[in-house]
């Protein structure tokens, strides 16, 4: 009887903290902050280019912006979504060609990811610079 006792009162105790560290949900990384302007790496037509990339935030809360090259011109950021560190924008080309870059915000600030386009595509390296 004595051992059916002890095993409820432990059991009474144990359980709730049990559930409530069952239930609870840990939150989300935070996203990171885009806005800023990048120095990126990428190879367009077998040949490497550079590429400032230039992120604001619209009065709107979206975010827009422009990523440019004497070479290749001024591409308009159309749409940029941010989920946690991981940042994908779609391009308005002065080709008339939509582009899509993916990239990592690493904590250093680095930038990690790829870009496609309309016959082309790669790896773009770079860093926000502060």
């Amino acid at each position: 009887m004595k051992i059916r006792m002890f095993a409820a009162l432990a059991l009474a105790l144990v359980l709730p903290a049990a559930l409530r560290a069952q239930g609870e949900v840990k939150p989300a990384a935070p996203a990171v902050e885009p806005v800023g302007k990048y120095a990126v790496s990428v190879v367009v037509q077998g040949q490497p280019a550079d590429f400032d990339v230039v992120i604001e935030k619209k009065e709107d809360g979206s975010f827009g912006g422009t990523i440019s090259n004497p070479n290749y011109g001024t591409s308009v950021i159309t749409s940029l979504k941010v989920e946690e560190r991981q940042v994908t924008m779609v391009l308005a080309t002065p080709q008339g060609v939509s582009a899509n870059i993916e990239f990592t915000l690493a904590e250093d600030n680095t930038v990690d990811g790829s870009w496609s386009m309309e016959g082309d595509g790669g790896k773009v390296t770079g860093k926000k610079i502060p």
